[in-house]
């Protein structure tokens, strides 16, 4: 019998697109960080599951990847694969469930039960009113093999609800792939949304904003349409959160089809139940380009940030070398991505408006960014160049622990420290509020603060400089 049941992966990250043809599957290859290279990470094609509408699967390779055609960018689907562990005449086995499994332990496919809810909460975030909330559910046995769309809808017994009774606001669809010989393993695709914006009914041209007349479908007398922001707390509704009307403090109502939520496979008849989150997200505008502070880092800060205080894991040099080598060659590759240039003028400029909101000094706030430099053999970029050139020494790591060795504090002076921004009661320029040329420079996290490493890569460094420095210095 089975005794246990989980799915892989436990999280994936779906990706918009419109086009029908989902994106092919691929993986990262070694990055081309040669002192003439290009600095990119390498796509490499892998192995793709096609999935037609009548729940036939298969497996080719493929010679390249693709990630836009004529109609848009292609989706990512990811899979979800069914996995266990049983006993079964007297044997025990662990791995992915398949039919046989299923057969030899005295079920059949249609007990086996699928339950998909997804959600768009963006908008009930910021009003609180339950009508906001843009939900979907989908429930289906095992040998359904149909297309099913995830339906969002309101709750129609809350007040003004945003998607109203007969409308559907569209986040996506699960289809469940029929086993067979090549492929006999238990699975569930999604399919995210194609990207699409919805607006209310009615909607005033002059707002700026047009989406299609067939995707009005929204209610205009919903709390999120025409809601006003009543207080200026950027780590909830940070500038350009949304689209609006009056300097974007007043919603015009805009809603799309971006959502999270659950995957879930039970086994009712064996009481056994596994749960996996699935993500719905734009579309990766550069997929060769990994970001240095990821979804893993954030998870290992949260689980793993005490592990770089222990004297062990330092001492580890191929350990830490490898971790550190690897958080500079993103560093370099997100800096081949970004026009430092303009990102510098605008956190320039918000340092001048917020110092003089609080009656701080512009032009002070404004100079504790980068002064740009005169254009450089005909390069209008300076700044970009200048940072590109400088962070590609960086991924040569005896480069940079030489540069540790003779200034000791550089990791401290040069790279900023997490930190909770706090209120504005008594702020100075000194504040993590304003931008700096600390690194990294010029850069906005998700809280609408500078963004900053986690606390434990930003541990990891400093530990990392001070056993190099220790290393160094002769002992008494």
């Amino acid at each position: 019998m089975i005794e246990r049941l989980w799915l892989q992966p436990p999280l994936a990250f779906a990706r918009l697109g419109p086009s029908p043809v989902p994106c092919d599957n691929y993986r990262y290859g070694p990055s081309d960080l040669t002192p003439r290279g290009t600095g990119r990470t390498t796509v490499l094609p892998d192995l793709t599951l096609d999935l037609d509408e009548d729940g036939n699967l298969s497996e080719r390779p493929s010679e390249r990847v693709q990630f836009k055609d004529d109609v848009g960018w292609r989706p990512v689907c990811p899979y979800f694969e069914v996995h266990g562990a049983w006993t079964i005449d007297g044997e025990s086995g662990t791995g992915p469930v398949t039919e046989q499994v299923l057969t030899r332990s005295g079920l059949r496919p249609e007990d086996v039960r699928w339950e998909v809810s997804v959600a768009n909460l963006k908008a009930h975030h910021i009003t609180g009113q339950d009508g906001d909330r843009v939900e979907a559910l989908v429930s289906l046995s095992g040998d359904d093999h149909r297309r099913h769309v995830l339906e969002g809808r309101s709750p129609q017994d809350a007040e003004r609800p945003l998607v109203p009774a007969g409308e559907v606001l569209p986040l996506g669809s699960v289809q469940l792939p029929a086993p067979n010989t090549e492929l006999p393993e238990l699975r569930l695709r999604f399919t995210p949304g194609v990207g699409a914006v919805y607006g209310p009914r009615g909607l005033d041209p002059a707002s700026g904003y047009e989406p299609p007349a067939e995707r009005l479908i929204l209610n205009p007398d919903a709390a999120w349409c025409g809601f006003r922001v009543g207080s200026a707390d950027f780590r909830t509704t940070p500038g350009l959160l949304f689209a609006g009307a009056e300097n974007g403090w007043r919603s015009v109502g805009l809603v799309d089809d971006v959502c999270d939520g659950t995957v879930t496979v039970s086994l009712p008849a064996a009481g056994l139940t596994a749960t996996a989150r699935i993500v719905a997200a734009p579309p990766r505008f550069s997929p060769d380009r990994r970001p240095f502070v990821s979804l893993a880092d954030g998870l290992a800060d949260r689980v793993q940030r005490a592990d770089v205080h222990r004297p062990d894991y330092v001492e580890d040099e191929k350990q830490t070398a490898q971790e550190v080598r690897d958080l500079f060659e993103r560093v370099l590759e997100t800096m081949g991505a970004v026009n430092v240039d303009v990102q510098n003028e605008r956190s320039a400029a918000e340092n001048a408006g917020l110092a003089g909101y609080l009656g701080l000094a512009p032009a002070d706030a404004r100079a504790m960014t980068f002064d740009p430099p005169e254009p450089l053999l005909g390069l209008l970029l300076g700044l970009t160049e200048r940072g590109r050139r400088r962070h590609r020494r960086f991924v040569a790591l005896e480069v940079l622990e030489d540069m540790i060795r003779e200034q000791p504090d550089l990791i401290r002076r040069q790279v900023r420290a997490p930190a909770r921004a706090g209120g504005e009661g008594g702020m100075t320029l000194d504040s993590p509020r304003f931008y700096n040329r600390q690194m990294p420079s010029n850069m906005r996290g998700s809280d609408a603060y500078p963004m900053h490493l986690t606390r434990r890569q930003y541990d990891l460094l400093v530990r990392w400089a001070e056993k190099l420095r220790e290393d160094t210095e002769p002992q008494s």
